[in-house]
This record gives C-alpha cells, sequence and structure tokens, in this order.
C-alpha cells in the first residue's frame, strides 16, 4: 500500500513490513462488500494464511484507526509523520484517511452501511473480549470507535514463488489436464506443486529438503525412463 518501506526486504521493515501494520493483529481486514472474511491474527499460526484467505475474495482492506496504528508503531521514530505523508501521497490510490466510517467507505466504493455494521459488531466483540465471528484471540481484539480512520487495500503478496511446473510423484512434468509429459523431469523450485498454493513456512527448510530430495528422485526416475526405452 502507499505507506514506505525502507530497504532490501520489505519482510522487516517496522511499519510496512510483513509482521508489521499489514499483517493484520489488531486490525480489521474486510473484503469488497464491507464484510470481515478472515482472523486478521492468523499470521500468529502461518503468515500465508492470510494470503489464503485473500484468493476467496475479489478484493481486500485493511481497516485502523489512530489509537491501532499507534499501538502497532508505538516506538518507531516519525511513525505518525510518516503515516501523515502516505496519506497525502497516496501513492496507488490506496490509502486514505476519514473522520467517520461512513466516509472511509466511499473510497473503493465499500457500502457504508455493511462496513459501519462489520465495525460496530468488531467493536461490540472487542468490549465483550470474544470474537464471535472468527475466535480473534482477545489480547488483539480492541475497539476502534474513534476516528480518525484509515482504510488501506491490501495486495497479496508471497515470500516465496508458488505454482511453478506442474509435475506428479514421480517429478514427471504434466501438462495443465495433469497429463504425463513423457521423458521431461523437473526437480527443486521449477518442481513446486508442493508449493501450488502457499509455502509452509510452518515447517522450516521444506524448501531446500524438497530441491534435494525432488533431484535425487528425478535423476533416478529419468534414468529408469531411459532403460525402458533400450
Amino acid at each position: 500500500m502507499a505507506l514506505p518501506h525502507e530497504g532490501v526486504h520489505l519482510y522487516i521493515d517496522p511499519i510496512n513490513g510483513f509482521m508489521s501494520l499489514p499483517s493484520g493483529g489488531p486490525t480489521v481486514f474486510v473484503d469488497q462488500d464491507g464484510r470481515r472474511f478472515v482472523n486478521e491474527n492468523a499470521k500468529k499460526y502461518n503468515l500465508l494464511y492470510q494470503r489464503m484467505a485473500m484468493q476467496s475474495v475479489k478484493n481486500a482492506y485493511e481497516v485502523f484507526n489512530q489509537d491501532i496504528y499507534d499501538r502497532i508503531t508505538a516506538g518507531i521514530p516519525d511513525a505518525d509523520k510518516i503515516l501523515a505523508q502516505a496519506v497525502e501521497t497516496n501513492e496507488g490510490d490506496s490509502l486514505y484517511k476519514e473522520d467517520s466510517l461512513e466516509d472511509l467507505a466511499k473510497h473503493f466504493d465499500l457500502p457504508k452501511d455493511v462496513l459501519t455494521k462489520t465495525l460496530n459488531d468488531y467493536n461490540k466483540f472487542a468490549r465483550q473480549g470474544k470474537d464471535e465471528e472468527f475466535a480473534k484471540d482477545s489480547d488483539n481484539l480492541i475497539p476502534m470507535e474513534e476516528g480518525p480512520y484509515y482504510i488501506a487495500r491490501l495486495d497479496p503478496s508471497n515470500l516465496i514463488g508458488v505454482g511453478g511446473i506442474g509435475s506428479n510423484r514421480k517429478f514427471e512434468a504434466i501438462d495443465p489436464d495433469f497429463n504425463t509429459i513423457p521423458g521431461l523431469y523437473v526437480a527443486g523450485m521449477d518442481s513446486t506443486m508442493q508449493y501450488r498454493n502457499v509455502y509452509t513456512i510452518t515447517l522450516g527448510g521444506s524448501a531446500c529438503a524438497h530441491n534435494v530430495n525432488s533431484g535425487r528422485h528425478a535423476a533416478m526416475n529419468a534414468k529408469d525412463y531411459i532403460a525402458s526405452l533400450e
């Protein structure tokens, strides 16, 4: 979104990094209809779970108020100045500030009555300490009852490429209909059926293990294929 980030690795940026404001926590994620669609603190289990949830909606947006922003960016120098500048420049038309939720909704053509109800319900859950929709942990349920409010477009991002060349259990290349392409084998990160939709970051080193295993077995199976032609 419009908030800037410093350095090469967006992951570690203290404000706009994957583990900071865009990663949810006490903020609220809504879809194109102004409704919540996920536990915003899913990063607690796997950061990519949020990415998977975004695949189920047309557009995703993050709503927060000044209090939430101040909590997330506590101790970061010039955090308020950075936010104000980001709103003013609004790179990519992706970040807006308003005093009311009704005005906030207009920027992305969200139904203002739905967005307002979503936040009112969320505030009720926060006050009672129980999220009746997505069971978010109570320590991340913080009511947003006072402005200014902000809304930011969330653009999906991944730590690793997903998709890649299709392959079967023998690491034979397959076409879109899962038909084998004889004699063609793939290995390493090109054979990413293991990571077709999400990178399993909860299993550390899985990509390295996959690279070694797929290379070994692709070579063994290719040898068997060549032998069958003789």
